[in-house]
């Protein structure tokens, strides 16, 4: 089985409700980033610092668990595509259970990415030592600085690469140590590199198609009320390719 991308972008018109199940990931988008309106009303109407600092407060961890639960629906609609033959998106009544995936989600990513956020601590540190001492041109702090940044940079590199991979392995099982099972997600690329390679390459087209269309819409206010559909369905497309990663790994595992 090779990528569909073509069907990555139409399977959801295949799920009854679909149009409903859109708009309203695409509402919860568009709460995550409005609400931080609030704040700036309630400065405005009360020209209180007091009440402004503390809606903005209750606003991120609003924003926070909107955001978890669009993660959570991301993830889980993955899931499915994997794990059950002709299902399509998830029920938006199931809050709870997107939430509690969308946790997972950002726990696991965070032990992931947990060497490259270590090191790039260690780095600042190291760096802000290296001036603090009048040290930056000493020959032997510019060699070390320059290895620890060449070192961050790499460590980057291969995390992002090696991303999508994870979150696949991820998307399998919903259990967040799948982020780090390397033996579990390197099985999946064996046989397989063709197909992560095209996911690598379909990720970054997405991406740059989102900025152009971004582009286009931000031409004009109505244009702007399509930029939280144009994501969250991005979202969808994204979660039906690296679905279909993982069901050609374990056809290539079956062969």
């Amino acid at each position: 089985m090779n990528l569909d991308f073509e069907k990555s972008l139409t399977y959801i018109s295949k799920e009854p409700g679909w149009v409903n199940k859109l708009l309203a990931g695409s509402g919860i988008l568009l709460a995550t980033f409005a609400v931080y309106m609030i704040p700036l009303f309630a400065y405005l109407f009360s020209d209180s610092l007091v009440v402004a600092s503390s809606s903005f407060i209750l606003c991120f961890i609003f924003s926070l668990i909107l955001t978890l639960v669009i993660a959570g629906y991301f993830v889980q609609t993955g899931n499915r595509r994997i794990n059950f033959a002709n299902s399509f998106l998830p029920d938006w009544t199931e809050f709870g259970r997107m939430l509690v995936t969308g946790i997972k989600y950002f726990v696991g990513f965070f032990i992931y990415s947990l060497p490259v956020i270590l090191l790039s601590i260690v780095f600042v540190i190291a760096l802000a030592f290296v001036f603090s001492h009048h040290n930056a041109f000493h020959p032997i702090a510019f060699i070390l600085l320059t290895a620890l940044g060449a070192l961050l940079l790499l460590l980057y590199i291969l995390v992002m690469i090696f991303g999508p991979l994870m979150m696949a392995n991820f998307f399998k099982n919903l259990k967040v140590l799948s982020f780090v099972d390397f033996k579990g997600a390197f099985a999946m690329l064996q046989n397989n590199v063709g197909n992560y390679c095209v996911l690598i390459l379909l990720f970054i087209a997405l991406s740059v198609l989102l900025q152009i269309v971004f582009s286009i819409l931000a031409i004009t206010v109505i244009g702007l009320i399509f930029v939280p559909v144009v994501y969250f369905y991005s979202y969808l497309v994204a979660a039906e390719l690296v679905a279909q990663f993982v069901i050609a790994a374990k056809e290539k595992e079956q062969e």
